[in-house]
This record gives C-alpha cells, sequence and structure tokens, in this order.
C-alpha cells in the first residue's frame, strides 16, 4: 500500500476504508501476511534519485532480495503487525 501523497502513518490511520472493503480478507496477499506499507511519497510518486532506494525496498518485499543498505522497519511496514 503506497497511496500518492499519503505518509505511511497516513495510510495507518486510514487503512480501514481498505480494509474494511467487501473482499479484502480474501486477497492473496492478505491471506499470506504480505501486505506492506510503503512510503510512496518519499521514494515512488515523483522522478529523483530517490526512486532508486525505492526499487530497493521493492526488491526486499516482493522476493526478498537485499539490494543496496537494508530495508528499515519504517520502509516497509507489515499491515499485520500493526495493532487496530
Amino acid at each position: 500500500m503506497l497511496p500518492c501523497g499519503f505518509s505511511p502513518e497516513r495510510t495507518l490511520r486510514e487503512r480501514g476504508l481498505l480494509t474494511g472493503l467487501p473482499g479484502w480478507d480474501e486477497l492473496p496477499a492478505v491471506r499470506n501476511d504480505a501486505v506492506r506499507v510503503l512510503d510512496g511519497p518519499a521514494y515512488f510518486n515523483r522522478p529523483g534519485p530517490r526512486v532508486v532506494r525505492g526499487a530497493e525496498v521493492l526488491a526486499h518485499v516482493l522476493h526478498s532480495v537485499e539490494a543496496g543498505d537494508p530495508v528499515l522497519p519504517g520502509e516497509a511496514i507489515r499491515l499485520a503487525a500493526v495493532a487496530g
């Protein structure tokens, strides 16, 4: 999850808009505890050098590939690990 213009904190605050939709619990990523919240504004939503870091974070999240510096907890938050 990386809504355009939303920080990870806002995405987490408003996650109920998605998680409450019919069928959410049936999504393969949800069933497999593979939903992550990423920082769209920082790494993905506009061109620049930080897009490279975004690609490194995606490589880790999607394929468990370590590319570049290790992914920090705030860069890829496991949604199921967040209470509420």
